[in-house]
């Protein structure tokens, strides 16, 4: 994956598109190995698990804001998208 893609968010965007028609609209046949294979292809299924077990954490989160704001859990929220948004960086960063 090119850094421009990266920055882009592109494969970022797409899991967490992925994630919320799974967890919030019940979609058949998003797996583990879907996402990792189409999103994050260079990134090993042991990477790729914690990563995505985050996200999914991330949107669980997500949906407690929504029902109620709390501009703390934002702040929250944000922190870890960018601590999400690095830990990208060093998966795709790092030489096989």
């Amino acid at each position: 994956m090119a850094a421009g893609e990266l920055e882009g968010g592109k494969p970022l965007n797409g899991l967490l598109n992925a994630l919320a028609q799974d967890t919030f609209h019940g979609h058949p046949g998003i797996t583990e190995e879907l996402l990792r294979s189409q999103l994050y292809p260079e990134v090993p299924p042991e990477e790729f698990r914690p990563f995505l077990a985050k996200m999914r954490g991330i949107l669980k989160e997500s949906e407690f804001l929504c029902l109620e704001f709390d501009e703390v859990k934002v702040n929250q929220i944000l922190k870890t998208l960018s601590e999400v948004e690095e830990s990208i960086s060093t998966l795709i960063s790092q030489p096989n």
